[in-house]
């Protein structure tokens, strides 16, 4: 991985996460609302009782695709965003600046 990264042209770089980064791990907000809404504060007898309502919690995620894209949008995806405003910001021309070519 490491000597592909380094392939001329590809402008990647290799960036070491913690083995436990929920900031950078979408699941951890579905698993973290389905412990407060499915889970949370009950005595589940069985896995059986776990296994239905967390997957009638799953189930209903379908209906609610905003929260669901809002609640999984982690930290990284966040600061890559910001660095693509930017980046496009950098390279797209004034709106009042014609490019011409310039022989000398």
């Amino acid at each position: 991985m490491r000597e592909y990264l380094r392939t001329s042209g590809l402008e990647l770089r290799l960036v070491n996460l913690p083995g436990y980064s929920p900031d950078f791990n979408a699941d951890e907000a579905i698993s973290g609302r389905a412990r407060e809404e499915a889970t949370g504060n009950l005595c589940l007898e069985s896995s059986e009782a776990v296994q239905e309502k967390v997957g009638k919690f799953l189930a209903g995620l379908a209906s609610r695709k905003d929260e669901v894209r809002r609640r999984c949008r982690t930290v990284l995806q966040s600061r890559a965003e910001a660095l693509l405003r930017a980046s496009l910001a950098v390279s797209r021309p004034a709106a009042n600046a014609y490019p011409t070519l310039a022989l000398g």
